[in-house]
């Protein structure tokens, strides 16, 4: 079950919010992110994962067992309207020096009464060779 709380002012406020419980490991602050109704995440490599309890369960067992990462991320694209933001991130992940991978993410966002807060969460592994030029 969802924590008790609102949502975000801004989109970019949740984003923030998102990130920063990812690089602290803090599940209850990931918790707070998302809505806790149909939601959808895919992580790097696996299949969609549907609903509140299970993305969150997905998200325990990521955070739970996570060497706290030091994580960059740049919003490379955004569309927004009133009651919708989709924000595509270049998240650079690294868990000890030397290892970072680089992965790309569709985060979206909805607006309600209360605030925004995240409805989808879609990453993929960049493959090491690419060419970033592709992404601006």
């Amino acid at each position: 079950m969802k924590p008790v709380a609102s949502g975000f002012a801004t989109a970019d406020e949740a984003e923030h919010a998102f990130y920063h419980a990812f690089a602290s490991c803090d599940y209850k602050a990931m918790a707070a992110v998302w809505l806790d109704d149909k939601v959808v995440c895919i992580h790097p490599g696996s299949n969609a994962i549907y609903g509140y309890d299970a993305v969150m369960q997905s998200w325990s067992e990521i955070l739970n067992n996570a060497t706290v990462p030091d994580i960059l991320f740049n919003v490379v694209n955004k569309s927004i309207n009133e009651n919708l933001a989709v924000h595509l991130v270049e998240e650079h992940i690294a868990t000890e020096p030397g290892a970072e991978v680089v992965v790309l993410a569709t985060n979206v966002y909805k607006r309600f009464e209360d605030g925004w807060l995240m409805i989808e969460h879609h990453a993929s592994m960049i493959p090491a060779q690419s060419d970033k030029r592709t992404l601006q």
